[in-house]
């Protein structure tokens, strides 16, 4: 049963506090970049991944949160913003790097966080990229306020550094992934956000600029309630009026999702798929406006900024090995379980012996001698079967 807004607020105050804490203590850990960005999912097990300065935590009041217990010295914290981002239509590649900007990170490698916003579960990079024409999404982001790590320079633990492993050892090296992660974390924002992600794969006739229109309208109806959307179910003579069913956000099939507790309800039609994502806040909010005062009752964790761990690890021994393996794994994105197998099959080996392992010419030192046919006039003889065996010619020797 949905609660009251006074239920809420005497409960807010402490999981708001509670939540803080938990962005806290995830400050410095690792986490998976394979994976969706999230606090639960931060590398408990290997600890904090830097060096710190050592002084005691204490408790901080933060304003519109309360008291946070247990805040290091060199944990800061900042003021938040409300800000309404639209992005405009990209291909996949250039959303993809988008994605790593806002995480301060290099490249266009999707990451999971990206894989997850926009529904790609295959797992081929290539795959994802090639079935689709464009991305876009528009979406309101509410920071209530930001922490950040503050221990310049930056450096890892010697735990960290001691773990490394100095050669190609999948297993390992695997086992460093797991155990750490392949980023860490120096940044968060806590607070909401209330997005809506389009994909259109090549079978959509969409122009992008159709696509970035009906969006933007139907942003607008979302977050503003300036624009009404005309029904799907209109005929109009002008076909750019049209609005295509995926944009449909309020049909029957969106608010049934909406119901069963789903927090990313998807309409998936004619090429075109559009998700409905909310974090922070109560995801079960049946619009915007009902969702925007949860926010500050039940923030959560939104805009990573995260510095990878291999860019800390330089002048350690085994560096480009856990570099490479870090690498494929982010690009291929196989099962954690799995990954050890993986890195296996990408060490050189030899399958055949090299060229320079063959004699060359007449060779007097070798020992023994090969197995060979002789032919004698007086002796066996060699009669060749002409008929085909499974794609070899059968040789049978006979004696006479």
């Amino acid at each position: 049963m949905p609660r009251s807004m006074e239920e809420m607020e005497i409960a807010g105050g402490g999981m708001a506090a509670a939540a803080v804490q938990r962005a806290v203590r995830c400050l410095g850990r690792g986490v998976d970049m394979a994976g969706d960005l999230r606090l639960k999912h931060c590398k408990d097990e290997g600890g904090c991944l830097v060096a710190r300065s050592g002084e005691k935590a204490a408790a901080v009041a933060v304003p519109g949160v309360g008291v946070v217990a247990g805040v290091p010295a060199d944990v800061k914290f900042g003021k938040g913003d409300r800000i309404r981002f639209k992005s405009d239509v990209l291909e996949f590649n250039k959303m993809s790097e988008l994605f790593n900007h806002r995480s301060s990170l290099p490249g266009k490698i999707p990451s999971g966080l990206f894989n997850s916003c926009f529904d790609f579960g295959s797992d081929s990079w290539a795959s994802d990229a090639g079935d689709t024409r464009c991305l876009a999404f528009d979406g309101y982001f509410i920071s209530l306020l930001d922490l950040r790590l503050d221990c310049l320079p930056l450096a890892l633990a010697g735990h960290v550094v001691a773990d490394v492993p100095a050669a190609w050892d999948p297993s390992a090296i695997a086992s460093f992934i797991e155990k750490y992660g392949t980023h860490i974390i120096v940044g968060l924002s806590m607070g909401g956000q209330d997005v809506v992600y389009v994909k259109q794969d090549k079978s959509s006739p969409l122009s992008p600029s159709v696509i970035k229109e009906h969006l933007d309208k139907l942003g607008d109806q979302l977050f503003t309630g300036t624009c009404t959307l005309p029904p799907s179910h209109c005929k109009s003579r002008d076909h750019k009026f049209k609005v295509p069913e995926a944009f449909n956000v309020f049909d029957a099939q969106m608010t049934r999702q909406r119901i069963e507790g789903m927090t990313a309800p998807m309409s998936c039609k004619e090429g075109v798929t559009v998700i409905y994502s909310k974090r922070g806040g109560d995801t079960a909010a049946s619009n915007h406006s009902e969702w925007l005062p949860t926010v500050p009752l039940m923030p959560d964790a939104i805009n990573f900024k995260l510095v990878p761990i291999t860019s800390l690890l330089k002048g350690v021994a085994g560096v480009g090995f856990l570099s490479h393996a870090i690498n494929l794994y982010l690009r291929y994105k196989p099962p954690v379980a799995e990954l050890r197998y993986f890195l296996d099959f990408q060490h050189h080996r030899l399958w055949a012996p090299v060229l320079s392992d063959l004699p060359l010419g007449l060779c007097s030192n070798r020992q023994g001698t090969n197995p060979a046919l002789h032919f004698s006039l007086v002796g066996s003889k060699l009669h060749v079967n002409s008929s085909q065996a499974r794609n070899q010619i059968l040789f049978t020797l006979l004696t006479s």
